[in-house]
């Protein structure tokens, strides 16, 4: 979030971030149709055609955002965030609006009040104190030891998930205090349908991740949301999956209550975000294993995350790689090899395959996106930047492989990690090329991918012993 932003900024001097937090709103559904039919002229006219329509959806092929080209091309005239703000509330896109202007939510909090009780409504899932016994969340219940006021948080069941009262969230997360924890408060950042907030049970961290309805979120899809993300949690178990340690829902907001990662995301941590330390070549080879683990246990499983990123990858005390954010996470019971169809189009453009674009659900989606993240972690660029050439981090691979083109693999790798070495580099390039190949079929697995990074990892600790 961006403070400095207020009414009379112009559009053009809202920032990367903002807009790429703007586009994971109004590019799903194709939202941003309706605030671009919205924008009009001085005289009142439509600025925007139907061929200008068509243009902003040529983009979605060449995997750009449209959202973020007609925030560009709007930002050409001197449109403030106040103009944008009145049409996203003039069509109950209200998060989007709070986003760029907090202050909105003050505004809509009475609409929104009304909305969010009913998400508790919908819970197929009983709520009793901490004092009592956790839920089990499919039947047979089965009770598990309470938490205890002790020093220590004592595990979950292995058959079950504590669950929490809203009160007890609030209180545990500092009445989920939106300052960034970095400025005192308990914001860890952005997951996926809500916010995160830090909380402390037993004088242990945890993480809380507060679900919220968005505009192109309806409260019973939020919900579906929230009990698919339980119930792959519940049935996958891997040392390289997320832990949940319980839920909320009987309050205004669903609440999902997972461990602490003390290193947040693979994303803030590439961009040394805090002032962190730079990951090295091995710290990074470790973590791309230890994600590539993960996803071969869920493909494993026959299931199909939907939304592989960095921002996805959290890392624990000790680095090693956790898959989070279930939610968009779809089973076939008919094996991996299954293409599944969808209307909704979700997932995050600089990571989706082709395919995924066009509303099909397949393992080898997943494998793409894997093969962005790998990129990040050679480069560690951010995997879309409208003010480089070309924006989207995948598309560097054709001017690495173009001898006529300037760039290198080696000008390409991040230079804040000194132990790399460049036949291993070359290994992880060659293999991130593969995952991102346009046609599904000549992807390879994901025990392929496997099989190649734990090669190049125990090369490296062959290297480091001898």
């Amino acid at each position: 979030m961006n403070n400095s932003v207020t009414s009379a900024t112009y559009l053009r001097n809202i920032g990367y971030s903002l807009r790429r937090q703007l586009s994971d709103f109004l590019d799903p559904q194709e939202r941003w149709r309706e605030v671009c039919v919205s924008i009009r002229k001085p005289s009142g006219e439509m600025r925007y055609t139907q061929l200008h329509l068509r243009r902003f959806e040529g983009v979605v092929a060449q995997r750009k955002s449209p959202t973020m080209e007609l925030l560009n091309d709007w930002g050409t005239t001197n449109s403030t965030v106040g103009d944008l703000v009145d049409i996203l509330r003039s069509l109950k896109l209200f998060a989007a609006a709070s986003l760029l202007l907090p202050d909105t939510v003050g505004v809509v909090g009475s609409e929104e009040t009304q909305i969010l009780p009913s998400a508790a409504t919908h819970c197929e899932f009983p709520t009793t104190p901490l004092d009592m016994k956790a839920t089990q969340l499919m039947s047979p219940v089965i009770p598990v030891q309470p938490l205890q006021t002790s020093p220590k948080l004592r595990s979950q069941d292995k058959q079950g998930f504590y669950s929490f009262t809203y009160e007890e969230l609030m209180e545990i997360t500092g009445n989920f205090d939106d300052r960034p924890v970095s400025g005192g408060g308990g914001r860890l950042g952005e997951g996926g349908f809500g916010t995160v907030y830090k909380g402390l049970i037993n004088e242990k961290p945890v993480a809380v991740k507060k679900l919220t309805p968005m505009e192109d979120i309806s409260v019973d899809e939020l919900q579906i949301q929230f009990q698919q993300e339980i119930q792959t949690l519940k049935v996958l178990k891997h040392e390289n999956l997320v832990d949940l340690i319980g839920f909320s829902c009987d309050g205004q907001h669903p609440c999902l209550v997972y461990a602490f990662m003390a290193n947040g995301s693979l994303l803030d941590r590439l961009a040394c975000l805090d002032n962190s330390l730079p990951l090295t070549w091995r710290q990074r080879c470790s973590i791309a294993e230890g994600t590539a683990r993960g996803l071969e246990y869920l493909h494993r499983n026959h299931h199909v995350h939907r939304d592989v990123k960095s921002a996805n990858i959290l890392l624990d005390e000790t680095l090693m790689a956790k898959i989070s954010d279930f939610g968009l996470t779809r089973a076939s019971t008919k094996g991996t090899s299954t293409t599944m169809m969808t209307e909704r189009i979700v997932g995050t453009c600089a990571y989706m395959a082709p395919e995924a674009l066009r509303g099909k659900i397949t393992p080898k989606s997943d494998i793409f996106s894997f093969g962005v993240v790998l990129l990040e972690i050679l480069s560690g660029l951010p995997p879309a930047n409208e003010n480089r050439e070309p924006q989207f981090l995948m598309e560097f691979r054709y001017d690495i492989d173009d001898e006529s083109e300037d760039l290198t693999l080696e000008e390409f790798i991040d230079k804040k990690m000194s132990d790399s070495e460049l036949r291993q580099v070359e290994t992880i390039y060659s293999l991130a090329c593969n995952c991102l190949n346009d046609r599904k079929d000549r992807r390879p697995v994901i025990q392929q991918v496997l099989s190649e990074i734990e090669g190049v990892v125990e090369s490296i600790s062959t290297t480091f012993h001898t």
